[in-house]
């Protein structure tokens, strides 16, 4: 998938988890309820989030406008292979219009890809259902099985959705 011209997409580091933190910010308040986990996440709990599994920056020249992260976690029972959890998506609001959401999931399930996962796994929030449809859209599929690395207790419990990477196999690897 290309970005427009004017935008990029790049790893961030364990380093660079304030930022991380401050896109997400950027991009969550005012649209995400302020009883979502993502607000209480510390820049350390960040950078070791980072450090674990990885997340992406989109820029727009020196700006950064958006961003995700992912996070190794169990498959689908029985499914000894390495997956994935995205987490923390989003784009400025003022960008949403631009289609850089597919690009920005596209590169984060690249670079889980490349760190040899087979699937990715997520959850939408009980409150943001449109967001199942965005998520559809790029091949994930609803899935009640999935075991997210964590849950908000402050919440219902949210949408879970999967999709096994290209090429893959979605019968489970049994070992």
């Amino acid at each position: 998938m290309t970005l427009p011209n004017g935008y990029a997409l790049r790893l961030a580091s364990p380093d660079e988890a304030e930022l991380v933190r401050a896109v997400m910010l950027r991009c969550w308040t005012g649209t995400v309820a302020e009883n979502s986990s993502a607000y209480r996440e510390t820049v350390d709990d960040i950078a070791g989030q980072i450090a674990r599994g990885g997340a992406v920056l989109l820029w727009r020249g020196e700006e950064v406008v958006g961003g995700g992260r992912f996070h190794p976690v169990p498959g689908p029972a029985g499914d000894k292979r390495p997956w994935t959890e995205i987490k923390r998506v989003g784009v400025a609001r003022e960008l949403r219009k631009l289609n850089l959401g597919a690009p920005l999931v596209a590169a984060i399930e690249d670079a889980a890809r490349a760190r040899g996962a087979v699937g990715a796994q997520l959850g939408v929030r009980e409150d943001q259902p449109r967001l199942v449809q965005f998520w559809e859209g790029l091949g994930y599929v609803r899935a009640d099985d999935v075991r997210l690395h964590t849950v908000n207790p402050l919440t219902p419990p949210p949408f879970t959705m999967r999709k096994w990477f290209q090429g893959e196999s979605q019968v489970a690897a049994l070992a």
